[in-house]
């Protein structure tokens, strides 16, 4: 009896530590512990997987409970460190790797009793940084006990250093709490030594049976129940406490005959049965860890491996001697438009579909995880480039195929990008991150892969860094803006068309051809083109007062100030606050930017027109543009691509684009402007074939505000 109970109460100990760990690596390694809610959402699921465990908390080394899981107040909750019941146990737990056991107390928040069990989570260098606290329905630890002991017997637990008792099996706290709140004294304790038949027949103490380990059988007489006893007594060092088991002899013999041989049979059979009894509860408490496991450690959707399944397995890759491998860093193109236009459900059933095409597409012994969201990341053993080459390609192929959903059919892309082990890196996060810069590139062309080189690392780490740069660089005045003419082919002023420049500190001078597309990519392009826009309207509104004169300014808008919710209405009231007219400002929209969303931005775009603005297409001829969209877009003027100026004079398919561009704008009633003119023979060829407005250096370069003021002058003068 003393074994099985000993073995259930360690096994059961060992469940919550089990949680307890599960919970350290799922808050402080993958989570925010100022996400209060999901830490919430993590514990509520516990709470409902296993019906012994009463509440979870996370607390601070100040005694702080910075999370609570039945507590949304969690400023009403006491201190720790200020409550008597928990204070000891909370001390040791900040200097124990191992649970602490506390307590048994009546919670008044939860009207229950329970046991706390407390474990430090500490960083890499030792310092505990919280404690994490599971409380037990002592009711349910009650069951777990009281299923195996006889009636008649009697179970207790004790709390090594003090003394309090956190079970009895005949006397639970909620009838008898005078047991639970104070320890047993020492005189108590001399009584559960057995009137002193450990000491006689054992010749052993508490601290001897302490060291030892063992578990101790002595027997002793009651003179109160004139009856012999059988005790054992059985100390778990992991957990601090000991085990009491007490049961009148007469419990024994009542159901066997007088015989001292059948006695011997029925004592071993009762104990056999026991025995077996916490072994199946044994086996039961370990399939419910090792699916508690399994859950912690595989994504719920996708059923695939997680993170912390890929951290846990990566030993068995990367290791001295290990054989090459690849790393694949995979994500969906374009997935957040399905989301977004027929919502998630939709979205998380493809990729479902997409985590079994996966699995199928990879050869044998392939480990594929799901990474969060629509990435994900594949070990394979493959390490030869030609072998990686075609698996890539057919996993594009597989994963592009359409997917069939509850009557919708959905077609997406992937991009792959590809490190290997040793060459690109000998830690996960190195090769994590050499795939993932890969991705990347491979990215700039969807549906398709790439593998990771110095030459994209370095890239990469430019992106990056003028990314970072360019996030404060309007607060840091480090944008300007230029202005080229537009002029008329008497060689009249027309207009200008704004430009940004940029000079950084770190990085210098840097193209616009560079930095836009960054800025567009990474979603800085709205705040720098309200910069743009203002700052414009400002400088050239005051010039046209101070010299008196009238002409247009060009502004190019990107696609994403257009996707901007309330951008039409804040660039009209901007003009309208400024000294400009509508009437002359020229709204730049980029051909092979708006062509996926025409519906939205014609909506924005007829708002503008009506309030007087004009409509500029520029690079007109790179894109898709068809006649029936010509018609659709409240167009006034098309901007010829500077790639068609450039070989006008020497390509006659360019020139055949030009008269093509021209005869087509006349048509339809809009004003041509080439870009890019730098030459005469260009600007003559261009007037011949019958192009209103000319802009490029042949008439003047982009020109800041002081020289552009100059020009203007002379302008007029002539």
């Amino acid at each position: 009896m003393s074994n099985a109970t000993k073995e259930a109460t360690k096994n059961y100990f060992l469940q919550q530590e089990v949680i307890l760990n599960i919970l350290t690596g799922q808050i402080f390694e993958n989570s925010n512990i100022q996400d209060i809610e999901k830490i919430q959402n993590l514990f509520r699921k516990l709470l409902q997987i296993n019906p012994s465990l009463a509440g979870f908390a996370v607390i601070d080394p100040d005694g702080n409970i910075m999370v609570a899981s039945t507590h949304k107040e969690i400023s009403k909750l006491p201190n720790i460190k200020h409550k008597k019941e928990s204070y000891l146990y909370f001390q040791k737990a900040l200097s124990s790797k191992r649970p602490v056991i506390g307590r048994a107390f009546f919670d008044k928040a939860m009207e229950r009793w329970i046991l706390p069990i407390h474990k430090s989570v500490r960083d890499k260098t030792g310092k505990v940084i919280a404690v994490i606290s599971v409380a037990l329905h002592l009711n349910n630890t009650e069951s777990i006990w009281k299923a195996h002991t006889e009636p008649g017997t009697e179970l207790e637990i004790f709390l090594d250093d003090t003394w309090h008792r956190i079970y009895h099996s005949d006397k639970p706290p909620s009838l008898h709490p005078h047991l639970y709140d104070k320890p047993i004294t020492s005189i108590d304790r001399e009584e559960k030594e057995s009137g002193g038949a450990l000491k006689k027949e054992a010749g052993l103490t508490f601290e001897d049976l302490k060291k030892s380990g063992n578990c101790v059988i002595v027997t002793f007489y009651s003179p109160q129940e004139e009856e012999e006893h059988l005790v054992s007594w059985q100390y778990l060092p992991e957990f601090g406490v000991w085990i009491h088991y007490h049961v009148p002899k007469s419990k024994i013999f009542e159901k066997v005959l007088n015989y001292w041989t059948i006695n011997i049979v029925s004592f071993i059979f009762i104990f056999i049965i026991v025995y077996y009894l916490f072994y199946t509860i044994n086996e039961m408490e370990k399939r419910k860890s090792k699916e508690l496991l399994h859950q912690a450690m595989h994504d719920n959707l996708t059923k695939l491996p997680n993170r912390m399944y890929l951290q846990k397995k990566i030993d068995s890759w990367i290791y001295d001697g290990a054989p090459p491998f690849s790393v694949g860093y995979i994500d969906l193109d374009n997935f957040k438009n399905i989301n977004d236009s027929v919502g998630h459900h939709y979205g998380d059933l493809i990729l479902i579909e997409v985590a079994k095409r996966l699995r199928a597409s990879m050869p044998k012994g392939t480990m594929v995880v799901r990474h969060g969201g629509d990435e994900f990341i594949m070990l394979c053993h493959e390490y030869d480039m030609e072998r990686l080459s075609q698996n890539a390609r057919m996993l594009i192929e597989a994963i592009s195929q359409p997917y069939e959903i509850e009557g919708m059919e959905f077609t997406i892309g992937v991009s792959i990008g590809i490190s290997r082990y040793p060459l690109d890196g000998t830690k996960l996060f190195e090769l994590l991150s050499a795939a993932d810069i890969a991705m990347y590139h491979a990215k700039r062309s969807k549906n398709s892969f790439a593998f990771f080189t110095s030459e994209l690392k370095a890239l990469r780490n430019r992106y990056s860094l003028i990314e970072q740069e360019l996030r404060n660089a309007i607060e840091k005045e480090e944008l300007t803006l230029v202005y080229q003419p537009q002029m008329q082919s008497k060689g009249s002023l027309h207009g200008v068309e704004a430009l940004v420049r940029w000079k950084n500190e770190k990085l210098g001078v840097i193209s616009p051809a560079e930095f836009i597309k960054i800025a567009e990519e990474s979603g800085l392009m709205p705040k720098i083109g309200s910069f743009i826009i203002s700052q414009a309207i400002k400088e050239i509104g005051t010039l046209q007062k101070e010299q008196g004169c009238k002409f247009t300014l060009s502004l190019n808008i990107s696609i994403r100030q257009f996707n901007e919710k309330w951008f039409t209405e804040n660039f009209m009231n901007k003009v309208e606050r400024g000294l400009l007219e509508p009437s002359n400002i020229v709204v730049e929209i980029t051909e092979s930017l708006f062509i996926e969303e025409l519906e939205f931005i014609q909506e924005s775009l007829q708002k503008l027109k009506r309030k007087g603005f004009k409509i500029s297409l520029d690079d007109f001829g790179t894109g898709y543009s068809s006649l029936g969209m010509l018609k659709k877009l409240p167009i006034d003027e098309l901007k010829i691509d500077k790639s068609f100026v450039d070989t006008l004079l020497v390509d006659k398919e360019s020139e055949a684009m030009v008269k093509a561009i021209i005869t087509l704008g006349k048509t339809l009633g809009f004003s041509i402007l080439a870009e890019g003119v730098e030459e005469e023979e260009q600007f003559i060829r261009l007037s011949e074939l019958d192009c209103d407005l000319f802009q490029g250096y042949y008439f003047c370069r982009p020109l800041n505000i002081e020289d552009l003021k100059e020009f203007i002058a002379d302008q007029l003068a002539n």
